[in-house]
């Protein structure tokens, strides 16, 4: 049984991006522990097999903020997924610029898988996905585009030697297959 971290990119006490991680994980046999961003600069991230880092309802207005909460993403070698601001944190700290206004999304939005890759096991080309994001992130040096849709070029990206997968969208509530898939991983 894998032990997955979620780091909560929300402001403390709001759980609502946290929570159907937690009940996801759980329902895929696997166990979590829970922790807020400020969290990380004392965690043991031994204890861990893989790391999903949250969306936030700030989440187009964080990532400096947040950033020196994750230098510890460059050091990590266990599979991480990061959702809309950790997509965006993550870019940010791989050399994305970040693109305010330029690609905004909001409800159902299709994208298409560009390069297989595990994480998209028993899943269809195009997908529906749930959007909620002003900002959005180029793709960095490091990393290679595994999805995109018509607005926001840079959906899904993995870096080129880790399994560090970070998605623009919120695979929290339609897309359980891809989190499940990202568990396995784990």
């Amino acid at each position: 049984m894998s032990i997955i971290l979620i780091v909560n990119n929300a402001e403390p006490g709001i759980t609502e991006f946290a929570e159907p991680f937690e009940q996801i994980i759980s329902k895929a046999g696997s166990s979590s522990v829970c922790i807020e961003y400020s969290d990380c600069l004392s965690f043991n991230f031994e204890e861990v097999d893989g790391a999903i880092l949250t969306g936030s309802p700030q989440g187009d207005d964080i990532v400096e903020h947040h950033l020196p909460y994750f230098l510890w993403l460059r050091e990590f070698e266990k599979p991480v997924l990061g959702i809309c601001a950790g997509h965006h944190i993550t870019g940010y700290l791989y050399g994305s610029s970040l693109l305010r206004n330029e690609e905004p999304e909001a409800g159902d939005t299709e994208i298409e898988i560009v390069k297989p890759d595990p994480l998209f096991i028993n899943m269809s080309n195009t997908f529906t996905v749930k959007q909620m994001h002003n900002d959005s992130v180029t793709l960095p040096a490091d990393f290679e585009l595994l999805a995109t849709s018509k607005t926001c070029r840079n959906q899904l990206m993995k870096h080129k030697n880790k399994s560090l997968y970070t998605c623009q969208f919120h695979p929290e509530f339609y897309n359980h297959r891809l989190i499940n898939n990202f568990i396995q991983l784990c």
